[in-house]
């Protein structure tokens, strides 16, 4: 795959990677790029970054109880009294575990290229996908600095969308924020006006998997009162982003 020199196609597969929708082999073969590219890995960077404050709206998930007897039935679990209950064998094992992934610690730090890396680390969100809400996501940034302003969320059955501002001074007096629909290869629709809170609502004309089906980007434009007169965007566009479909 030829990703060098397509800014779109890289913010994708860094959004796809952050999201853990990336897997496997291509997994594995983006992070090589990452380490040979520092804008790649800047790129990923800032996608986990804006991703991880999705973490606290996780319900963590107690694991059932027959969850725990299939591992231990795969993994042939003695009977009592065996070393899966010998308590000196497990510290004994972690002892030596620990002091094995030390020494090897040191040996990579030692041997491995020194790969251009983003700083601070980012948080980064890991949830199984099974246990992910279905849902449409769209982080929208300034185009000319690509600082993020406006993160939209939509469930998969949902009628309408969710806008947390992540930078107020978006915000203009006697002005209002709307939310516009670019598809791909047709006009823009709107999807209605941005409150004026930190997290607002916008009702969608029908579910969002009718609604953004074909919709690869969002854009927030700045419009009068009441919004656009002309249904069409007559003020500046203030962010862009791509819809992500995660399911």
């Amino acid at each position: 795959m030829n990703w060098r020199g397509k800014p779109q196609l890289q913010e994708r597969l860094a959004a796809e990677y952050a999201l853990g929708t990336l897997r496997g082999l291509a997994r594995q073969r983006f992070e090589r790029w990452m380490r040979a590219d520092a804008a790649l890995a800047r790129a990923a960077a800032e996608w986990q970054a804006r991703l991880a404050p999705l973490a606290a709206g996780v319900r963590p998930v107690a694991p059932p109880e027959r969850l725990w007897r299939q591992i231990q039935a795969r993994l042939g679990a003695a009977a009592p009294g065996s070393l899966w209950e010998n308590l000196a064998f497990w510290r004994g094992l972690g002892l030596a575990a620990s002091g094995a992934a030390a020494v090897l610690l040191a040996a990579v730090a030692l041997v491995s290229p020194q790969a251009p890396v983003p700083a601070p680390a980012p948080v980064v969100l890991k949830v199984p996908s099974t246990e992910m809400a279905e849902v449409y996501l769209a982080v929208l940034s300034d185009p000319k600095t690509n600082k993020p302003l406006l993160l939209v969320t939509a469930g998969r059955h949902a009628d309408q969308m969710q806008v947390r501002t992540l930078d107020p001074s978006i915000r203009v007096s006697g002005k209002d924020l709307e939310l516009w629909a670019l598809p791909a290869g047709g006009v823009p629709t709107s999807l209605g006006l941005v409150g004026e809170t930190e997290r607002s609502m916008v009702k969608l004309a029908a579910v969002a998997s009718r609604s953004l089906a074909n919709v690869p980007t969002l854009a927030i434009s700045l419009e009068p009162k009441g919004g656009s007169p002309t249904g069409r965007a007559t003020g500046p566009v203030l962010a862009v982003g791509p819809c992500i479909k995660f399911w």
